[in-house]
This record gives structure tokens, C-alpha cells and sequence, in this order.
């Protein structure tokens, strides 16, 4: 029964972060073993799919640009499709000004004036 335990969300975020920070090194290995092995790449992509091998050499060595732009967009979209979808809470509206007016009675009590 110890692993159906409730995580702490704090360990939560830190599984994310070592999973963010594992998959950054994975790429940057990648990358970094497909710079050296260019030549062969550019080879490879001519033969069998017609690339230019300036093209190549301008999509390998610019990839981790890329991939920062693109995980960019994805951010940001993501945040706009939140805000839109936002949805409303008319329940919790009523119940935040019925606490706000709970505490201005308790601090016009204590002598605060509104």
C-alpha cells in the first residue's frame, strides 16, 4: 500500500523538473552526436530524400533554436487556450463578497472605517 500514498506536490515538481532536465540532456546528446556525424547525415538525406546538404547542415546545427521556438509557441498557446476556456464561478463570487463583507462588519468593529 506504500505507493498508492498521496505525493507531496512539492516532490511533484521536482519529478517534472529531473524529467525536464533528463530530456534536455537527451536532446543536446543528440544533437551534439548528429553535428559530429554531419557529413554522413547530409549523405544519407541527399541519397534518400533529395535534401539539399546546405539544408541539412542549416536544420542540424540551428536545432536546438528550433526547439526553444517551438517550445515557445507551444507555451504560449497553451496559456491563450487556458485564459479563453477559463470558465466562470458564480458560486465562488458570492461566497468571496459574502466573506468580504464578513470582514469589513469584523474590522468596523475594531474601529476601521469604510
Amino acid at each position: 500500500m506504500g505507493l498508492l500514498r498521496r505525493i507531496d506536490p512539492q516532490m511533484t515538481g521536482l519529478i517534472r523538473y529531473q524529467l525536464f532536465l533528463s530530456i534536455g540532456v537527451l536532446f543536446i546528446g543528440l544533437w551534439r552526436a548528429s553535428n559530429t556525424k554531419l557529413a554522413a547525415i547530409q549523405d544519407t538525406l541527399s541519397i534518400s530524400l533529395s535534401i539539399d546538404p546546405n539544408t541539412t547542415k542549416i536544420l542540424v546545427t540551428y536545432l536546438p533554436f528550433w526547439a526553444i521556438l517551438l517550445l515557445g509557441i507551444y507555451a504560449l498557446s497553451s496559456v491563450l487556450y487556458k485564459v479563453a476556456t477559463f470558465g466562470d464561478c458564480p458560486e465562488a463570487a458570492v461566497e468571496l463578497s459574502g466573506q468580504i463583507e464578513e470582514a469589513k462588519q469584523k474590522l468596523a468593529k475594531q474601529g476601521f472605517k469604510f
